[in-house]
């Protein structure tokens, strides 16, 4: 199903970009390495939203939930971010490549290797990392003039991974957890729900069809 899903992304985004249209895509993270009441997996903790709305650019903007955030203390927010990306990586160190990437004062981008490790989540080809306690909530950057499209970034991490590959996972702090704990990692994959995704998918397609009918 997943594999069906992702398929049906991908016609959807080609069809926005053919008729010049600004498209996004939101995933939600939804396990965690502690799972533990009340962080058990299942809950929705975080959702990652990829948009190209600004032209030859790709902005990840991650979101803390309520299961999350209703647990929130000092320095809360997101310390790391992992993903990787489809087919060959055009991504290297924030720095390397002039403008390639946007992110906020204090985070770097880290390309692997060495391999960027999320644990319980296996390893991952990009990481987003703030130094120190320097947390960010949302978590908002930018990738700029890769030639990526939202689409590129449904692969799942590589390597043993306790809780299951996934296309994203967060190391986030600053909260109160079970048992005293204040931070864990989060991981996840979860794309739109079928039904939604089908129906968008058939209205894409009456628009297309509507359109050619009036060309003829």
């Amino acid at each position: 199903m997943r594999f069906l899903l992702s398929i049906c992304l991908a016609a959807l985004i080609a069809l926005a970009a053919q008729n010049g249209r600004a498209a996004s895509i939101s995933y939600l993270i939804d396990q965690s390495n502690i799972d533990a009441a009340p962080i058990v997996d299942g809950t929705n903790f975080a959702r990652v939203t990829i948009d190209d709305d600004t032209p030859n650019a790709l902005t990840f903007t991650v979101t803390l939930l309520s299961s999350l955030t209703s647990l929130a203390g000092p320095g809360f927010g997101i310390q790391n971010f992992g993903f990787d990306v489809v087919g060959a990586n055009p991504l290297q160190d924030s720095g390397a490549v002039a403008g390639q990437w946007t992110l906020p004062s204090g985070f770097t981008a880290n390309v692997a290797p060495p391999p960027n490790q999320m644990d319980g989540f296996g390893a991952f080809e990009v990481s987003v990392d703030g130094s120190g306690s320097n947390r960010q909530s949302p978590l908002v950057f930018r990738i700029n003039g890769t030639g990526l499209t939202i689409a590129s970034f449904a692969e799942l991490s590589s390597g043993s991974a306790a809780q299951g590959n996934v296309f994203f996972s967060a190391h986030i702090a600053g909260f109160t957890g079970p048992a005293g704990t204040s931070s864990g990692f989060f991981g996840g994959s979860t794309l739109p729900e079928p039904g939604g995704l089908l129906l968008a998918l058939g209205a894409a397609g009456l628009c297309t069809w509507r359109a050619r009918e009036r060309v003829l």
